[in-house]
């Protein structure tokens, strides 16, 4: 009985060729910041919206309805974190 010995069907070494992303098809850089569409809530950062939320929770946990309030309006845009009078600029 002989005994033969495959080798394991070889892969190709190249890469498997990419699609191009949007940037590439109209030369359009999309890492712009987002715009602002009229009718829709306004962009609220990231750091705005973590403190808008803790701020939302504590008041809530320790019964400060003013606190809370204050809160929401952060994430709604109404407010900044620093001033509860002030709007956010955009």
């Amino acid at each position: 009985m002989s005994s033969i010995a495959t080798d394991p069907p070889m892969l190709s070494q190249e890469p498997a060729p990419m699609a191009a992303s949007p940037t590439q098809e109209t030369g359009q850089n999309t890492t712009a910041a987002p715009q602002q569409i009229s009718g829709e809530p306004p962009i609220v950062p990231f750091k705005d919206r973590v403190i808008g939320v803790a701020k939302k929770t504590r008041g809530t946990l320790l019964a400060k309805p003013e606190l809370k309030e204050h809160g929401e309006k952060i994430l709604q845009g109404q407010a900044t974190i620093h001033n509860i009078d002030e709007p956010r600029s955009s």
